[in-house]
């Protein structure tokens, strides 16, 4: 076994670092790097650092784009081409079905003409189709408990307006205008000691 032979062996397991590491894709991108950064590109470490710098800085931008780029949202119907929303208002919760159909709205079993006596409580649960313009397309059914009639008509409202934009996210730019899709989060102020209510104090008296 001669010192020739020796040396052949090494030279065929010595191979760079780079070549068993990089695919030809990667090796290209940083060729053509180098070559868009020939001025900053001199050998040295230092020079590398700038260069893994600036690579890390452009993945950070790309993945910022990514990110805030807005969800692609799709139509969630199921397969008797019902979709489904749920709202909550105060400690009311409402679950709600839209499907195609003349516009009738039933609550609990009932017409919800019975069930909210106001005015300003129809309008304020059909706001929703009014906004996306679908007054009469759609079969509204809603169950809703707790609460009193202006929690139920806000969670019933939500959920509408959810079910809305799972049938088509097309109709969510005018209710999101609107401030459909927003839970309102105000609850009822807790009562204070020595108070009547949350803020209001006792009649004062003189003697």
């Amino acid at each position: 076994h001669s010192d020739y032979e020796d040396e052949l062996d090494e030279a065929r397991w010595d191979v760079p670092e780079e070549e068993t590491h990089l695919d030809p894709t990667d090796r290209r991108k940083m060729e053509e790097e180098e070559e868009a950064t020939w001025w900053l590109y001199d050998g040295t470490q230092e020079s590398r650092d700038v260069l893994a710098a600036m690579r890390k800085e452009e993945a950070q931008k790309a993945r910022w784009i990514k990110n805030s780029s807005p969800p692609v949202r799709v139509s969630e119907i199921d397969e008797r081409g019902r979709a489904y929303g749920r709202g909550s208002r105060k400690s009311a919760q409402a679950r709600v079905w839209i499907q195609p159909g003349e516009g009738e709205v039933v609550v609990n079993r009932q017409d919800f003409l019975t069930l909210f006596p106001r005015e300003y409580h129809r309008e304020h649960i059909l706001g929703p189709l009014v906004a996306s313009q679908t007054c009469g397309k759609f079969d509204v059914t809603a169950v809703v408990k707790g609460g009193g009639l202006t929690g139920q008509a806000g969670a019933i409202r939500l959920g509408l307006a959810r079910a809305l934009e799972k049938y088509n996210p097309d109709y969510r730019p005018p209710m999101k205008r609107h401030g459909f899709l927003t839970r309102d989060a105000r609850m009822v102020e807790r009562k204070k000691v020595g108070r009547v209510k949350a803020r209001k104090s006792p009649q004062w008296v003189r003697r």
